[in-house]
């Protein structure tokens, strides 16, 4: 066992968008963890809620009006190293989530690996 050193990331979207968001994630990189690869978690049935200001460029909601909607959190880790980290954000979440200003935290951790 040992233990590695990862980028832990997490993101918010609406039902209907989870599918493509997961696609562009695994089209930067395999997940690979172990003896498995495309290792992801999902959370369902969450609640997101927002105002948009009057810069943005709401999916759902109005300009100033409370919005609240289901949201899943997707969840995976990835080695850490910064370039792949906005790789996987710029071309992979980015280009395939419906808010104009996605909900993404990354946080440093280590995870345990058993077969590595």
């Amino acid at each position: 066992m040992k233990f590695v050193d990862i980028y832990r990331v997490k993101t918010f979207v609406v039902p209907e968008y989870v599918d493509l968001v997961m696609q562009g994630i695994l089209s930067i990189d395999d997940l690979k963890v172990g003896n498995y690869r495309n290792v992801m978690w999902q959370s369902k049935d969450g609640m997101e809620q927002f105002v948009p200001s009057d810069e943005s460029v709401p999916t759902e909601g109005e300009v100033g009006e409370k919005t609240t909607v289901t949201s899943f959190r997707i969840e995976f880790s990835i080695p850490r190293d910064e370039a792949l980290l906005r790789k996987v954000i710029e071309e992979g979440i980015y280009p395939n989530h419906p808010w104009d200003e996605p909900v993404i935290q990354v946080s440093e951790e280590k995870e345990a690996r058993k077969h590595e």
